[in-house]
């Protein structure tokens, strides 16, 4: 008995070295799909309240087209590797000539009724180029510029040549550039000029705070294993 226990011992030698990298096989991947995961999860809450937080303080008054406000923006989104330059003074509402993994869009929206309304009423009916629309009345954006290409941007870009430097557009009512863009137009309509579970849709005037993020997230991929990147939009 001794001498058959002996012989079997040699001819299963190694066995559990090839059980253990067959199970192997299978488990890494998995924790490594786990782990990326979990960062990815953590970075999307993480970016969400950033967005929430820059957008309260932009409701409460905070001017994020001056380098100050930016600074405070960038240390609310630390780890995120928002970059705004070293520095500069006055207002810069497109500060987007920056590296970094981070964009951020902070957008004041003005619904404009009808022509009977007071906003259309006030530059002239016939005037009121607007009409029915959601328009931008002030835009900023800072951070990395390049990823414009790739975030969301669900509320589109003004193309209106009439804006300042701290982003506010001058004629929100008659300037056709300062309109969303048709998609972004369709978007927004429906989801805020309806009246469904017990929402009211915005009266003329009516004006919402948005702040979007936009952070790419290349130090979390690994392999098949992408961690992509995350997007926070937050209203108010």
């Amino acid at each position: 008995m001794i001498q058959v226990s002996e012989r079997r011992r040699k001819t299963q030698s190694g066995q559990e070295i090839m059980e253990f990298a067959g199970t192997a096989f299978l488990l890494v991947p998995m924790l490594l799909g786990g782990f990326v995961t979990g960062m990815g999860l953590i970075r999307s809450i993480q970016v969400n309240h950033v967005a929430r937080d820059i957008d309260n303080i932009y409701i409460h008054g905070g001017d994020f087209s001056t380098y100050g406000m930016q600074s405070l923006a960038q240390r609310l989104a630390t780890g995120l590797n928002l970059q705004i330059g070293s520095s500069y003074t006055g207002n810069d509402r497109d500060n987007t000539d920056n590296t970094g993994d981070a964009l951020v869009l902070v957008s004041q929206i003005e619904w404009i009724g009808p022509t009977t309304d007071p906003n259309c009423v006030a530059v002239g009916a016939g005037n009121c180029t607007n009409a029915n629309s959601f328009v931008f009345t002030q835009r900023i954006r800072f951070g990395n510029g390049t990823l414009l290409a790739q975030s969301p941007n669900t509320a589109g870009d003004p193309t209106t040549p009439t804006v300042t430097t701290s982003g506010v557009i001058v004629n929100p009512v008659t300037d056709a550039g300062a309109k969303l863009t048709s998609t972004a137009q369709t978007s927004m309509q429906s989801q805020w000029q309806v009246s469904t579970n017990g929402r009211t849709p915005l009266k003329d005037g009516q004006v919402m705070y948005m702040v979007e993020v936009y952070v790419q997230t290349p130090n979390f991929a690994t392999g098949s294993f992408g961690g992509g990147a995350q997007y926070g939009r937050y209203y108010f």
